[in-house]
């Protein structure tokens, strides 16, 4: 039958509760699970059978406050009292069963000495190891045990009565005892720590050779309170002396740490001790002090240079015009100087969602930045990020500021990394003048470009580059000096000259013939000009190329998805003296228009792929000065050819239309032409001209722009008005101008206008 525990008996100190019950044959849970189980069913037989000596050696164990095991007969069926119940654990109810089958897991190493008992040998064991399973798992365990035969009515042995005390805490306690202990000696010996004690009441001390040497004694020599005060240094005395009184106290905790200097009583060197100890307090009175005490002399002496060290370092950092800061292998900022105060940093942004707030970044994709690339986070991981990355940094009154922010790994000596050094450069004038500089750029007619003046990378190429060179900007990214090949060859060998002497920092503008992908040959003239950095040292060359042929209109651009009406429209053009490139879709010529030389667009939009309306609407937007003129279907709507101009085209004719109407049209838009392209040449040769004044005539001719005297100029510039009057010729002559007006007219067409003076309104 399966028999229900109640629940386990209450711990009673070390042992067990256990409520005596009257009747056959013992008390408590078990005598209760003995009394009702099936024992017919085991080798015993029914209870009424037992003989009197199992009935004793039961009343006898269930009576026991103790943890007790009786095994009765050959087959070694198996009983234990209510102190028993905990040792089983997890297992099934064993009242019983077999002896060798409740504890199988050790009957290896129980079976034998049970056997000895029911040959009539007892047996006493002293922590016994034993691994038991009766938690689910196997379990180290521990016991104490006496094993003893017990006599049946034959003078025989009649069964093993098993008396267990289970040691497994005390052993696992002692264990960990021993493995402290020899912690604690070998941290001593390995740091030179000098356990000593102390006795508040007699003043007697316990001193190791180790700490007599730090007090500048012998070995032998004997110690005392007195010697110990003696050594002690003046300036520090009274801080021990206080300490001490501190430690004693029973309002207090018992606590001793104090850092001091000591002076050898005997060789007079002086030596810095750290000293750490507790007292222990019995009915208010201290009775015992234990302490360690560890020479600490050339920590501090480290310490000392640490903090001049440091010291000199902070000095220098705080002349520099950048943020430096040291962090930890967690993030956090442990060193920082003077610049970097203003980004109010604890820990790295990468570390700290709050300051990651205000840290922005992005891909060369244009998408946020993980922080977990940021340079601080890598520089943790090991990488070296320089020359760094741009952020936005929030001020806290909400402006922004351009940072670029570097960062590598520090390593110690033995090239462990403890941690990463960062740099935060104040970028913002920087980018917001290239911010002014690239929208210019995008805006303008003429092709910019920005070559690193090393390695010839190129960082910067405008969308207009394309337009004027008829190549894609992809084709040079990697040497910027590969353009050379598209010049024509009785030109090359003088531009690559001019290009070269830029890394020299020479200013030159060059006019040269260039033959496009498309085979087109164009006119070039391109300003050559070196970028310096802070120090005056050329890191960069740049370049202005403008488109200066002169192709006067004769170039027509036919958009027309029908063959036939494409075929027509050619033919006419074509008599009537223009060259001709025809398209058949408005897909196919906006993919090509870029790179194509000025000239006049006839678009039909009668049929859907010529791209209808789209098509002006797109040069308009990328800003590709290439005039339409629509040829349509109103279906009787007066206002379409209104729609069509605000579309951007420059005229509509409607179908059918005559010949005579559209090249009108398209002559009209040619004389448009040819003006636009004398203006930019003339733009063009003004601001080559510019390009090649130096600075200070620059002032000069921002003076005369403004309608400055002589003297006036001087003033403003600091110098002479004769020196003036010298530079104000190079400039009319550089300028090409007679008087003040043509050269306000130059300036002018150079996109250069005359300063406001302070007073002016507007």
């Amino acid at each position: 039958m399966s028999i229900q525990f109640p629940a386990t008996p209450r711990r009673l100190h070390r042992g067990y509760e256990v409520n005596a019950t009257d009747g056959f044959p013992g008390a408590g849970i078990m005598g209760e699970c003995v009394r009702t189980h099936d024992w017919t069913a085991t080798p015993l037989g029914p209870a009424e059978t037992w003989p009197q000596s199992l009935r004793t050696a039961l009343s006898i164990m269930l009576s026991s406050a103790f943890p007790t095991y009786l095994a009765w007969g050959p087959e070694l069926t198996s009983f234990y009292n209510d102190a028993y119940i905990p040792i089983m654990g997890d297992k099934p109810n064993g009242l019983g069963r077999p002896f060798p089958e409740v504890w199988s897991e050790v009957w290896d190493t129980i079976g034998p000495i049970t056997e000895r008992a029911m040959h009539g040998k007892a047996c006493y064991f002293e922590d016994l190891p034993l691994t038991l399973v009766r938690r689910g798992h196997p379990e180290a365990t521990w016991f104490s045990f006496a094993y003893s035969p017990i006599r049946d009515e034959t003078g025989g042995i009649g069964g093993v009565l098993c008396t267990v005390h289970e040691t497994t805490q005390r052993v696992h306690a002692e264990m960990a005892l021993r493995q402290s202990e020899a912690r604690l000696q070998a941290a001593i010996d390995l740091v030179d720590v000098s356990p000593y004690t102390w006795d508040p009441a007699t003043g007697a001390l316990d001193w190791d050779a180790r700490l007599r040497a730090m007090w500048g004694l012998s070995p032998d020599t004997p110690v005392s309170l007195d010697v110990w005060m003696s050594g002690i240094h003046p300036e520090d005395r009274a801080r021990v002396e206080a300490a001490l009184a501190h430690c004693v106290d029973p309002a207090g905790d018992g606590v001793y740490h104090i850092d001091y200097r000591v002076i050898g009583i005997e060789d007079g060197v002086e030596r810095w001790v750290s000293t750490h100890g507790r007292t222990t307090f019995e009915n208010g009175r201290p009775v015992c002090f234990t302490g360690a005490a560890l020479e600490i002399t050339e920590r501090k002496r480290a310490e000392a240079a640490l903090r001049e060290s440091e010291a000199r370092l902070s000095a220098i950092l705080d002349q520099l015009p950048l943020g430096v800061g040291l962090v930890d292998r967690e993030g956090n900022i442990t060193l920082g100087n003077q610049m970097l105060q203003q980004y109010a940093l604890v820990t790295i942004p990468s570390r700290s969602p709050k300051q990651a707030g205000h840290w922005r970044a992005y891909t060369p994709e244009g998408q946020p930045l993980s922080p977990s690339d940021y340079p601080g986070a890598r520089a943790l991981r090991g990488e070296t990020v320089v020359p760094g990355i741009d952020f936005i940094f929030t001020l806290p009154d909400g402006r922004e500021a351009w940072t670029r922010v570097s960062a590598a790994p520090f390593h110690n000596a033995a090239r462990e990394r403890l941690g990463a050094v960062f740099v935060v450069q104040d970028i913002d004038r920087e980018k917001r003048a290239e911010e002014r500089f690239r929208e210019f750029a995008a805006h303008s007619t003429n092709a910019f470009w920005i070559a690193n003046a090393g390695d010839r990378t190129l960082e910067y190429l405008n969308p207009v580059f394309e337009t004027v060179f008829g190549t894609a900007q992809n084709a040079f990214r990697h040497d910027i000096s590969r353009w050379i090949e598209v010049v024509h060859p009785d030109d090359r060998a003088r531009v690559a000259e001019a290009f070269g002497r830029t890394a020299l920092g020479v200013v030159s503008v060059e006019e040269f013939r260039i033959t496009r992908t498309d085979g087109a040959l164009r006119w070039i003239r391109n300003t050559f000009f070196p970028i310096r950095d802070e120090q005056g040292r050329v890191r960069r060359t740049g370049g202005i190329a403008q488109d200066i042929t002169r192709h006067e209109g004769r170039f027509v651009y036919i958009v027309d998805a029908d063959g036939t009406s494409r075929e027509s429209l050619s033919r006419v053009l074509w008599e009537a003296g223009y060259d001709v490139r025809a398209f058949p879709s408005g897909k196919a010529f906006l993919e090509s228009a870029p790179a194509l030389v000025s000239g006049c667009v006839v678009l039909d939009i009668q049929h859907p792929d010529a791209g209808g309306l789209a098509v002006p609407r797109e040069l308009k937007a990328r800003r590709i000065g290439l005039p339409v003129i629509v040829l349509g279907d109103a279906g009787g709507d007066v206002t379409f050819g209104v729609h069509v101009m605000k579309a951007g085209a420059v005229d509509f004719l409607p179908l059918p239309y005559r010949t005579d109407t559209l090249l009108a049209a398209v002559a009209s838009a040619a004389v448009d032409i040819r003006q636009t392209e004398e203006a930019d040449h003339e733009a063009g040769r003004a601001r080559a001209r510019m390009a090649e004044m130096s600075e200070r005539e620059r002032e000069v001719l921002a003076g005369i722009l403004a309608g400055q005297t002589n003297k006036q100029i001087g003033r403003d510039i600091g110098i002479s008005p004769r020196t003036v009057e010298t530079h104000r010729a190079h400039v009319m002559q550089r300028l090409g101008a007679k008087t003040v007006p043509d050269a306000v007219r130059i300036a002018a067409s150079a996109g250069v206008q005359a300063p406001r003076r302070s007073g002016d309104g507007g």
